[in-house]
């Protein structure tokens, strides 16, 4: 009985220095260029060490981004949209994705047709309007299939494998990735991702107003993400009260 009080009391510190430990925001940490982050309405230019929001939409433009979400690295190629929606989540919405998942925490990455956990594993994805390709560097990728939003089939893909999904069609493995996959991949997805150093937090300069219009051929594909973003512009109206009924339709 003494020896358990004593181990409860020693690690009452460790507990206490561990909820006193500030957790590290995620954000963008390198980006070769200014980059467009779309938050709540408006439209900003997004670079080094901004930090995300639940949300928060981006635009790699032209150039390269890499990420530091909860420990996990992610780069993303040119040309790539990304839809951050909770720190344990993000949803790739076309473009290229390379993530390197952190070995103690959970990372989903959505791609419209499947979705999977990057915890302690390495993948390449691609997402264009009618396919989601992904391969699995390192480490074995858990993928579920997509219907709608909703998760189905599942199957493992062990690492150097590759997948790919077209429309409703299901999931077919390969033992390599397929070669137009390779050409077009970005050539710094052949290197090591390494998770780069945060220095302080700085803020978006904003742009413009954003309008719905120029978003929702973004979320052509994801119907939930879409009304989400949606009600930002567009809140849905108060219902208006039940009339009273009249004394004139009283019986007598």
């Amino acid at each position: 009985m003494f020896r358990y009080f004593l181990g409860l009391l020693l690690s009452i510190p460790a507990c206490i220095a561990a909820a006193a430990t500030p957790v590290a925001a995620p954000g963008i940490v390198h980006a070769e260029q200014v980059v467009l982050l779309v938050r709540d309405t408006g439209m900003y230019n997004a670079g080094r060490g901004v930090a995300w929001r639940a949300g928060d939409l981006l635009d790699s433009r032209d150039g390269t981004v890499q990420l530091d979400i909860g420990g996990a690295a992610i780069s993303l190629g040119p040309g790539t949209r990304l839809f951050f929606r909770q720190t344990a989540e993000v949803v790739l919405l076309q473009g290229w994705l390379k993530v390197r998942g952190s070995a103690t925490r959970a990372l989903a990455v959505n791609a419209t047709l499947l979705r999977f956990d990057a915890a302690g594993a390495t993948a390449i994805v691609h997402a264009t309007p009618g396919a989601t390709e992904v391969f699995a560097e390192t480490g074995e990728l858990a993928l579920h299939e997509l219907n709608a939003g909703k998760p189905g089939r599942k199957l493992k893909l062990p690492g150097e494998q590759f997948a790919v999904r077209s429309g409703a069609q299901p999931l077919r493995v390969l033992a390599r990735p397929a070669a137009p996959f390779l050409a077009a991949m970005p050539p710094g997805f052949r290197d090591l991702l390494v998770p780069l150093a945060q220095g302080p937090a700085v803020l978006p300069k904003r742009e413009r107003r954003a309008e719905y219009a120029e978003l929702a051929p973004w979320l052509a594909h994801q119907p939930a993400l879409r009304q989400q973003v949606q009600r930002r512009f567009e809140p849905p109206r108060p219902r208006r009260a039940a009339a009273s009924p009249s004394h004139f339709n009283q019986q007598p």
